[in-house]
């Protein structure tokens, strides 16, 4: 049953948030979550591992994609990063402080960060357009203290970070954006060979994001439709009674 809950809810989410509009044709595609995958802290190996990797795939900057979970989880899957249907969700449980970490670097072993795996790619303008920030579409936190934070790695060795905290529950789908000129460092973004996005937040807490790119703010639409913020509120009440099953149970 939570299963096929969680499978009817990701469908549900992806088709709101797609709704909305807001990629843009001469963005650069990060990742639009099509390609599936599971991973948990503590692990149940090797059906959900705590770490693995997917790819090759056109939706995946790079063609593959790894995820990790960690934490200080003392029993099974109490972090979660799943990947479904257009959705990655991630998921803290009860009295559970974990991470989800999403590396974009080539193919390579998800063990390891290869941080020139991207090649060298130019990530501030495509077809002629310029870019300026990478761009995050958020289903819904349903706590407050969702963290994301980018790190980006250039070819010589250079590295630049920035970091957003949501304080309040997001019950409406919403994009947020990572601006270049905002990132502390002195990383080269036409020169880019790896990314990565951990994101964090306190225990009980589930995430749905459906979408990240490339983009230029000028170009972005933020402005859900009614039938988007109804179809994001009706997925809020359905994650939060199923986690609050699951995490009663736990």
């Amino acid at each position: 049953m939570f299963k096929q809950t969680s499978l009817a809810l990701a469908s549900a989410v992806a088709l709101g948030v797609g709704l909305a509009g807001s990629a843009q044709a001469d963005s650069i595609l990060i990742d639009d979550f099509s390609v599936e995958q599971d991973v948990g802290l503590q692990p149940i190996d090797p059906v959900i591992p705590a770490r693995s990797q997917v790819g090759p795939s056109s939706s995946i900057l790079g063609g593959f994609r790894d995820i990790e979970a960690s934490g200080d989880a003392d029993s099974f899957l109490e972090t979660r990063l799943q990947v479904t249907n257009g959705v990655l969700n991630f998921s803290n449980n009860v009295s559970t402080n974990g991470i989800g970490l999403l590396t974009w670097d080539g193919d390579d072993s998800p063990d390891s960060l290869d941080t020139g795996g991207l090649g060298g790619i130019d990530i501030t303008q495509n077809n002629g357009h310029d870019l300026n920030g990478i761009f995050v579409d958020i289903a819904f936190a349903d706590l407050p203290g969702l963290a994301l934070d980018f790190t980006i790695f250039d070819l010589n060795n250079n590295v630049a970070t920035l970091s957003q905290t949501f304080d309040s529950i997001i019950t409406t789908p919403l994009t947020t954006s990572f601006l270049f000129d905002d990132f502390s460092g002195t990383v080269d973004f036409t020169n880019v060979g790896a990314i990565q996005l951990e994101i964090g937040g306190p225990p009980e807490i589930d995430v749905n994001l459906t979408n990240i790119r490339v983009d230029k703010e000028d170009d972005v639409v933020d402005v859900p439709e009614p039938m988007t913020s109804a179809i994001a509120l009706l997925a809020v009440s359905v994650v939060r009674g199923v986690s609050l099953k699951r995490k009663q149970i736990a």
